[in-house]
């Protein structure tokens, strides 16, 4: 069938309208792109950040024999007259004294084992023990408090072996307790150390830094932002380690003085150390000097979290003073309609939607806002596609 020339001239222009449709999309495309993004929620805070000092009542020990065996843990809490640490003359002497805590281990797993045959629920209990045990050794490991999860081990091992002596007969327990008392006996005498016991009471630290004496609560008040900038270790011979005093620690840092003045109206502040010890607490705000070629020191105090600081000195750390809670967005996105007011487009259909915005904080490149009743549409919501860049916009543009 031949075409006629009235066909030929119908897809020719069905042709053009075809060809005419697309370039005319193409042109509006690249000379007036439509990029979105979608809205969601974030919080912020307005921060100070800081490096100083953690400041204590502290107390340094030595001793001239350099064989140590300490008897405590970090951040372990001790009475007067407790041990702190155990001196020696000769290196030899910690051997004994680790074969003395392994034979007092045994002792103990086996005087439980006896009490199991008097108590029926003995048993049951250990088992109660052990499982907890399993759990905190598995949240240690998986949180990467491997120090922790030592101790953990250790309290396990001991529930497991204790567990293992229950079923033993009573007189086989009774032979092997008496003859590890012996054993125990025997050792303590070998022993010849010289015991350092603690003044008064206090939390136990291993390690001195050179801050113990330079850094001190008296200081509060007296020291200033050139001094404290200046300050140094001293070099020490404190080899035992160190007692802290008292039931509060400080912070101490320099600041300029307008931060100084953001922080005079209040009486705390949250506060999230770099390293260490790194979750948010609150801290007391004891003390800001006056200023000195526009610095002051800041003091923040805490009577919480002393025992899981002890290790800490020196210190960035981050001041969080208030915090903004909105919906987030490229700060591009925010226009201004014919009445004066603060919004964004939105992606609704194939068209765009105004929606109003109230600016709550202003970050690098981004703002959060609170949704605002225009009256006539509905409210930004968490999830909406809003309108970043374009040449144009009205509300009910076709952009589909």
């Amino acid at each position: 069938m031949k075409s006629t020339p009235i066909f030929k001239i119908l897809s020719a222009a069905i042709l053009l309208a075809v060809v005419f449709y697309f370039v005319v999309q193409g042109y509006h495309y690249f000379s007036d792109p439509i990029n979105t993004t979608y809205v969601y929620a974030s919080h912020e805070w307005d921060t100070i950040v800081t490096e100083g000092y953690l400041v204590r009542e502290e107390e340094t020990f030595h001793s001239n024999l350099t064989t140590l065996h300490h008897a405590l843990d970090e951040g372990e809490k001790v009475g007067k007259n407790q041990t702190l640490a155990i001196a020696f003359p000769d290196s030899s002497a910690l051997t004994r004294v680790e074969r003395l805590e392994t034979l007092e281990m045994q002792a103990q797993q086996l005087s439980f084992a006896l009490e199991s045959f008097l108590d029926g629920d003995a048993a049951l209990k250990l088992d109660d023990n052990i499982r907890e045990d399993l759990t905190a050794l598995h949240r240690a490991i998986a949180t990467g408090d491997y120090s922790q999860g030592e101790d953990e081990r250790t309290a396990l091992k001991a529930a497991v072996l204790k567990r293992d002596y229950t079923y033993t007969s009573q007189e086989q327990i009774e032979f092997d307790l008496k003859a590890v008392e012996e054993q125990i006996s025997q050792e303590r005498a070998l022993l010849n150390g010289t015991s350092i016991t603690a003044p008064k009471s206090g939390l136990f630290s291993a390690v001195c830094d050179g801050y113990e004496q330079v850094l001190t609560p008296a200081l509060m008040g007296e020291i200033s932002p050139s001094s404290l900038s200046a300050i140094r270790p001293e070099t020490g011979n404190a080899n035992v380690g160190k007692l802290i005093y008292g039931d509060t620690w400080y912070y101490v840092a320099v600041i300029t003085a307008e931060q100084a003045q953001l922080l005079r109206d209040r009486s705390s502040v949250s506060v999230q150390f770099a390293k260490g010890f790194t979750q948010p607490f609150t801290m007391n705000i004891s003390h800001i000097s006056e200023p000195e070629n526009g610095k002051c020191v800041l003091w923040l105090s805490a009577k919480t979290y002393m025992a899981q600081t002890t290790l800490l000195r020196q210190q960035s750390a981050t001041l969080l003073l208030n915090q903004y809670e909105g919906l987030r967005l490229p700060d591009k996105a925010l226009r201004v309609n014919a009445d004066g007011k603060t919004g964004v487009y939105c992606v609704i259909g194939a068209r765009a939607r105004y929606k109003g915005v109230a600016v709550i904080y202003h970050g690098e490149d981004y703002v959060l806002v609170q949704p605002t009743d225009t009256g006539d549409t509905s409210l930004l919501r968490q999830g909406d596609q809003v309108i970043v860049t374009t040449a144009e916009l009205y509300d009910g543009k076709v952009i589909g």
